[in-house]
């Protein structure tokens, strides 16, 4: 029997672990196949719509569900500290678990996601409401109810994040929130950004600029945060700036998993080494890595991580099943980007083809509602 162990079981993981179910239903029924996730936790979160609940958008408690009833029957869960991964050892072709229980794997498909590390601003947990936190998002939900005006700072700490356009998402939001509260007048929004520029990705940036620049939204860049003062409210970074803020919202550094350091598999911010077309980690052909974890060149999103899960089981299905086909990702990612609470864009490419929004309009902004509410019945169950 061939054992597939995914680690990890958030959006990437809980996806793959579904369509490679999907691909090879027979070769798990005869016992020729098996599929386990490994999770600490076995709450699922849809992180991507925390981005919507300080705007009364979203409701908080639809982003929760068990992972258990997201997983196909024929998948294995194990959570809590026979799911809590403590090291990953390819070398050996096994991962240990915290209950000392050592699993080994035919094929391992490494899932274990992006992670905030507020320590590394000083202040910035104290000061900055995030909503790539959930706590946090809810918090910013009341500030935003009871603010009249004043400073709104928004910031990105370092890259890269996963969501890339959610800031910008954020920030048009926001705009417009406050106008159709009738204080937009009354307040100076500032976006922050530690390259030049408001996005990594020049076609898409020089876009949103002039939206920005419409709306009246000013934009401080470089600014690579240091450390921000809670008492005082206020933002200074390496370049030497100093902001003073009423409100501060932002995205704290992150990270590859712990586990991936402390198992020694990774780069020193623990992303891990990737072939960027053939999603194996380096050296290990057994070893397939997915969404946030990797180190290629391309979004840390919910998307990326469902391109990647074609290739991935399509060639974890073909290997078991000994014919040899492989397929290639191509770096394809598609995003929506809120520019507004009714309106929205969208941007499409791969490695070779940068991407180039469309005008903002009322149908992409529901197309982006209608994919988060498709993504527990068709997208996290690899329906298509």
């Amino acid at each position: 029997m061939k054992r597939v162990i995914v680690v990890g079981g958030g959006i990437a993981g809980t996806i793959v672990a579904n369509r490679m179910a999907r691909m090879m239903p027979e070769e798990i029924e005869k016992g020729e196949a098996e599929i386990v996730v490994v999770d600490k936790s076995d709450r699922h979160t849809y992180q991507p719509g925390q981005a919507l609940v300080p705007f009364n958008v979203q409701d908080p408690a639809e982003l929760i569900r068990n992972e258990r009833e997201l997983l196909d029957h024929r998948i294995k869960l194990l959570h809590g500290q026979k799911g809590e991964v403590t090291k990953i050892d390819p070398a050996n072709h096994s991962v240990v678990t915290a209950d000392g229980v050592s699993h080994s794997y035919d094929y391992l498909v490494i899932a274990t996601g992006s992670h905030l590390r507020w320590d590394e601003v000083p202040g910035y947990k104290e000061a900055v409401y995030s909503p790539w936190d959930f706590e946090s998002a809810l918090k910013l939900r009341e500030a935003l109810d009871q603010f009249s005006g004043g400073t709104i700072v928004m910031n990105v700490a370092k890259l890269p994040h996963k969501c890339p356009v959610a800031p910008m998402e954020l920030t048009l939001m926001l705009d417009d929130m406050l106008r159709r509260r009738g204080i937009r007048d009354k307040t100076e929004i500032i976006y922050t950004y530690p390259v030049p520029g408001i996005f990594g990705i020049k076609t898409t940036n020089d876009v949103m600029i002039k939206i920005f620049q419409e709306r009246g939204i000013r934009i401080v860049s470089p600014f690579n945060v240091t450390n921000v003062n809670a008492k005082d409210k206020v933002m200074e970074s390496q370049e030497g700036e100093k902001i003073k803020f009423d409100i501060a919202i932002g995205v704290p550094p992150h990270t590859g998993a712990k586990v991936i350091g402390d198992s020694g598999i990774g780069d020193k911010r623990n992303w891990v080494p990737t072939d960027k077309f053939s999603l194996r980690m380096k050296d290990h052909s057994n070893v397939f890595v997915i969404g946030d974890t990797t180190d290629i060149p391309i979004s840390k999103a919910g998307s990326t991580a469902d391109f990647e899960s074609y290739i991935i089981a399509n060639n974890v299905t073909n290997e078991i099943r000994g014919n040899g086909l492989k397929k290639s990702y191509d770096g394809s990612v598609f995003c929506y980007i809120a520019t507004g609470l009714d309106s929205a864009t969208y941007i499409r490419f791969n490695y070779a083809a940068p991407p180039v929004p469309p005008p903002p309009s009322y149908v992409h902004w529901w197309g982006k509602l209608m994919y988060n509410k498709l993504y527990w019945t068709v997208t996290a169950k690899a329906v298509v």
